[in-house]
Formats: C-alpha cells, structure tokens, sequence
C-alpha cells in the first residue's frame, strides 16, 4: 500500500462557517442489503504493546494482510476492539489486502488502567503509542486511523495535535461536547457528583460484560471543556471523512455537518436511516464500503 501524497493536496484554512470549502464534500447513501461479514479472519493475532506515558499495557488485534500502511481502528465509550462494526472492517480491509490494528483504549477490554468517563487525551495518548507501534515494531506506516463515537473525538484530537496520519476517519464523532452529558446521566446523579466529587456507577460495554467505575467531576468538567471546534480547525494536513448516521439519536446529524465546516480538507458521507451504531446490517455494510472505498480512493 503506498503513502498518500496528503501534502499536496492542502487548501486555504477559513472559520468555521456555512460558505463552501474547497475540499468539502457532502454525500447521502441509501444502503442496499447485503451479507454482512463479520468472522475474524485467519491473518489475526493479538499483539500488546505499552503506552510509555502512563505505562499500561495495551491489547490488540493486528489482522495482518502485509501491506506497508497499517489502518488503526480505535472504539467508543464502553466499547472495545471486539466491539462495533471493527472485525468485519478489518477482514474487509484485508480482502483489499489492507492490515490493520484495532486495540482496547487504557481501562476498556483487556488493555490496563482504569475505565473513565472522560480521559480524551490520556486516549489520545494511547492512540500514540499505537501509532509508535506500527512505525518502529511493525516497521510500517500509517495508512489511516479511524474512529466511532467517542474514539471519533479521539482520532481527530489525535490529529489536532500531531496532523501526522494522512487520512482520519470519524465515524459518529461529537461536535458539541457540553450536549449529551444530562442525557446520559440525569440532572439528579449530575447533582450528586458536583456535590461528592465522585459516584459509583456500572456499565454494559459493547461485548456484554458489566463494569464498575467512578464518575467524577473532573472527568464531566474535562468532558464540558473540550473545544472540538478549535481541534477541528487545528487540522492542516491530514484528510478526514466523517460519516454519522441520519437516524442517529445519541449525536444528532448537525454535529457532523459542524465538523464538514471546520475541517480543511473534508467529506462528509451520511448513510440514511442509521442508528449510532449501525445496528442494521445494511447500514454496516454501508458503512464498512464507504471507508474501505475511501482508504483506497485516497492511498
């Protein structure tokens, strides 16, 4: 797989606003059904590697198809790398004779560390020594880093700070980082952690186990302060392909079409009458070819 020439490809940087931007591209997708694939394929192992920073081990699955670009798949909040649609986008990948790496974030599947509620950067931390790991273990490059959800946010802080990856693909990311915290979490329990500073709380991640954790104020504050508009504009060299769901009742459509805004060089794809998970096989499948498509498209 050879590198993107993402360099030459660099347009004028404006504000966030509604008028048209070079590399602006939005497109609506009806799906069509089809056999949906999600067995692990045969070129999978489990790797682990540590993030120098915190010094936790972190779990993966390199499903290694030996090309030279490496795509790495980072999961949602209470997800992990067994998780959303990734098993059937990393064989899809490797059917196009594509690697990949998808691992559990620090506290989520069977990396280590404890599970938080915020902790963006600390991912983003992670999402570093992964890039480290396909560059000096694997000897490979980059090819693409994608996202769903709260990983979404990830990938593109991810590139905010380093802008070294040439192509990020945020699926389902939140804009409007102060919206969905109530939602979750009610007025009541809000209450409780501002008065105690923490709460007790259980979860069911995307494999079925329960997990319990702390909520604390600082995690709901750091959540609240993230300027996801400023990330966004911090983009300079990296492409990024946002895809959201048009039925999506957990992050509403509009904060996709926020990120299409601010985002230098971006295409915003929206697959009609997705949930936020692409529960609906054909909205997987839909989803699974868009980034397949545009990883090699833009390779």
């Amino acid at each position: 797989m050879h590198m993107h020439k993402w360099a030459s490809h660099r347009t004028a940087h404006g504000p966030c606003s509604a008028r048209c931007h070079p590399r602006r591209l939005v497109v609506t997708a009806r799906v069509v059904i089809s056999k949906r694939v999600s067995e692990p394929g045969p070129m999978e192992s489990k790797v682990t590697f540590a993030n120098p920073s915190t010094r936790n081990k972190l779990v993966g699955i390199l499903n290694d198809a030996k090309s030279d670009g490496v795509v790495i798949l980072c999961h949602g909040y209470c997800g992990s790398k067994e998780g959303f649609v990734y098993p059937q986008l990393a064989k899809a990948l490797a059917l196009k004779k594509i690697s990949s790496l998808r691992f559990d974030f620090s506290g989520n599947g069977e990396s280590e560390g404890a599970f938080e509620f915020g902790n963006y950067y600390q991912e983003v931390s992670d999402l570093r020594a992964a890039v480290e790991y396909v560059r000096t273990t694997l000897r490979r490059k980059v090819a693409a880093v994608v996202g769903h959800s709260k990983g979404g946010n990830v990938v593109l802080l991810y590139a905010a700070q380093y802008d070294d990856v040439p192509l990020v693909v945020n699926v389902a990311g939140r804009f409007r980082m102060r919206e969905g915290i109530r939602e979750r979490f009610g007025e009541e329990l809000l209450a409780r952690v501002e008065k105690l500073g923490q709460v007790q709380m259980t979860a069911r991640t995307d494999t079925g186990a329960t997990i319990t954790w702390l909520l604390t104020k600082q995690s709901v504050e750091e959540r609240r302060a993230l300027d996801m508009e400023a990330a966004a504009r911090r983009i300079s060299l990296s492409e990024v392909l946002t895809v959201h769901g048009t039925a999506d009742t957990t992050i509403p459509p509009a904060d996709a079409e926020l990120f299409s805004r601010c985002i230098r060089q971006h295409v915003l794809y929206l697959v009609e009458g997705a949930d936020h998970n692409f529960r609906q096989a054909a909205h997987a499948d839909q989803l699974v070819r868009k980034v397949v498509e545009y990883i090699i498209q833009m390779s």
